[in-house]
């Protein structure tokens, strides 16, 4: 005869037909049932946990300040790339690792902006800055196309605010910037010429909003393309080549060496051209044949 179940047995019993009516558990019937899945129960329940955490992650809360919460009215989430997931020749942004992030879509001050006289620019440069920052903040990256859809403009006009911005000494922590991708060059010469002033890595890094990684990595490539260039290596070929950066990012170096160090290659271009007897007619040891 069975022994009759604890008032506590009981309770228990109700609470997992309860437990039984969530996600998870309507996930797992579907994984066993519908979906011709035949790995078994234990392996599916793992499965299923971590698409309950994507989903999580995905719409529910993010990590700001290493305090999961969940998203505020005004708040949205975005996908973005992570700090640390660079680029590569090839690699599309569908094989690129993302990363949810929140934004704060419309603040107080936003609602302030507009009721105090309203600009569409100045409010547009605001939020732009803002979202940057605080996807930074969460460890990811916006790119110029990312700001262009949530302000509803074309990446021109991204651009074009970006450059502004930038121009009042502001450096944005944009994924072409942090991994390199934009054409312009101004958070390498900010870091270089800290870094040339005197400045130490974890101060440039505060300074710019990049990882101490992040500009150790700019420091070190340019180390290397001053190198050659002290060593009269200046063909710009020759540098990508040896340094395996792109010509691009090589002139970029090149551009920002001193100029006592370009005038110093200079000058021994030219006294070598004096000691080696060399003429415009020829060299001294070969001359041209007379007529």
């Amino acid at each position: 005869m069975t022994k009759p179940l604890t008032k506590a047995q009981i309770q228990l019993k109700k609470m997992h037909r309860l437990k039984d009516k969530g996600l998870h558990q309507l996930l797992l019937y579907r994984f066993l049932h519908h979906y011709g899945y035949d790995k078994g129960e234990v392996t599916a329940n793992a499965i299923i946990d971590d698409i309950l955490t994507l989903i999580d992650d995905y719409f529910l809360v993010s990590s700001l300040d290493e305090d999961l919460h969940h998203i505020h009215y005004g708040q949205l989430v975005w996908m973005a790339v992570p700090v640390d997931e660079y680029p590569q020749r090839g690699k599309s942004i569908a094989a690129t690792r993302m990363k949810p992030v929140v934004l704060s879509f419309l603040t107080d001050d936003d609602i302030s902006h507009i009721a105090h006289g309203f600009d569409s620019t100045s409010l547009r440069k605001k939020r732009l800055q803002r979202w940057v920052e605080e996807a930074f903040d969460q460890g990811a990256l916006l790119t110029q196309l990312d700001l262009a859809s949530l302000l509803g403009v074309c990446d021109a006009v991204v651009s074009k605010y970006v450059c502004e911005i930038q121009k009042s000494g502001c450096i944005l922590p944009t994924r072409g910037n942090i991994h390199d991708l934009s054409g312009a060059i101004t958070h390498k010469r900010e870091i270089i010429t800290l870094y040339l002033e005197g400045f130490l890595t974890p101060e440039i890094a505060l300074k710019t909003k990049h990882s101490k990684e992040a500009v150790d990595r700019y420091i070190n490539d340019y180390h290397r393309v001053e190198l050659l260039w002290r060593h009269n290596i200046s063909s710009l070929d020759d540098i990508s080549k040896l340094t395996r950066l792109s010509n691009r990012v090589a002139q970029q170096y090149i551009d920002l060496l001193p100029e006592k160090i370009r005038s110093s290659h200079h000058n021994k271009i030219t006294l070598y051209s004096s000691s080696s007897g060399e003429t415009q007619a020829g060299s001294a040891a070969v001359q041209p044949a007379q007529g």
